[in-house]
C-alpha cells in the first residue's frame, strides 16, 4: 500500500500546450501585441515547467483563409525560439472551425493512447468564424466534447463577439473576452498566463490522470 501511494505522489504528466491564434486581417492592428503575448506565454510555460519539474511541449498554429500554419509542433519548451513579427502577417478571413478541427485532431493523433499527458488548448480570435470549408460548429463541438471527456482543457478568448455564446456553441466553459486594442491584448495575455500558471500547479498536485479533469473548471477564476 505504501508503494502505491508513493507512486501516485510521483505522477507528473507531460504537458502539451496548444495555442490556436487568429491571423485574419482584423488582427493587423494588434499584431505586435499578439507576437509579444505569445512570447510571454512561452516564458510562462518555461517558468511553470521549471517550478513544477514538469516536461512541457509547445504548439502554436495561426490561421487565416490563406493557410493554417504550424509555427511550432510539440517542441520542448526549452527549445522554443522566440516568435517573430515577420512570422505573423494578418490577412483575409477567419476559418475558425477548420483551425480548431485540424489542430485538435492532429494533436489527438500524436498522443493517442497515452495516459501520462495533460493537454491545454487556448483559442484566441478577434472575430467570428466566416470561412471554414471542412468543419462546422456541430462537428467541432462533438470533437471538443470527446476531448474534454479525455481530460483536455479548453479556453476560448475572443473579441468583437458574444464570447459566452460562441463558447457555449462549442461546448467550452472557460472563456473571456478582450478589447482588440494594444492595451487590451496585452492585458488579455497577462490574464491567460496567470491562469496557465495556476492550472499547471494544480495538475501537478494530482495523484493520477483521472484526477486532472477537476482542474479544468474555473480556469480564469482568480479568486
Amino acid at each position: 500500500m505504501k508503494k502505491k501511494n508513493a507512486g501516485k505522489k510521483n505522477f507528473k504528466p507531460e504537458v502539451y500546450n496548444l495555442i490556436i491564434l487568429d491571423r485574419s486581417g482584423s488582427m493587423q492592428s494588434i499584431s505586435n501585441q499578439a507576437v509579444a503575448g505569445v512570447n510571454e506565454t512561452i516564458g510562462t510555460i518555461r517558468a511553470a515547467g521549471r517550478s513544477t519539474g514538469s516536461a512541457q511541449r509547445f504548439t502554436l498554429t495561426s490561421f487565416c483563409s490563406c493557410c493554417i500554419r504550424d509555427h511550432y509542433v510539440d517542441v520542448p519548451i526549452e527549445e522554443v525560439a522566440p516568435f517573430r513579427n515577420e512570422d505573423f502577417n494578418p490577412c483575409c478571413c477567419t476559418p475558425l472551425y477548420d483551425a480548431i478541427g485540424r489542430c485538435c485532431t492532429a494533436l489527438r493523433n500524436r498522443i493517442y493512447g497515452r495516459k501520462d499527458v495533460a493537454v491545454s488548448v487556448t483559442i484566441i480570435t478577434d472575430g467570428f468564424e466566416n470561412d471554414s470549408k471542412e468543419w462546422n460548429q456541430k462537428s467541432v463541438r462533438t470533437l471538443i466534447e470527446g476531448l474534454k471527456a479525455d481530460g483536455w482543457l479548453f479556453a476560448y478568448i475572443g473579441a468583437n463577439q458574444d464570447t459566452a455564446a460562441v463558447s457555449y456553441d462549442l461546448s467550452i466553459s472557460n472563456h473571456i473576452c478582450f478589447d482588440a486594442t494594444p492595451s487590451g491584448t496585452a492585458s488579455m495575455f497577462s490574464r491567460q498566463n496567470r491562469a496557465r500558471t495556476r492550472w499547471t500547479q494544480r495538475i501537478m498536485s494530482c495523484c493520477s490522470a483521472s484526477d486532472m479533469a477537476c482542474c479544468n473548471e474555473d480556469y480564469f477564476d482568480e479568486d
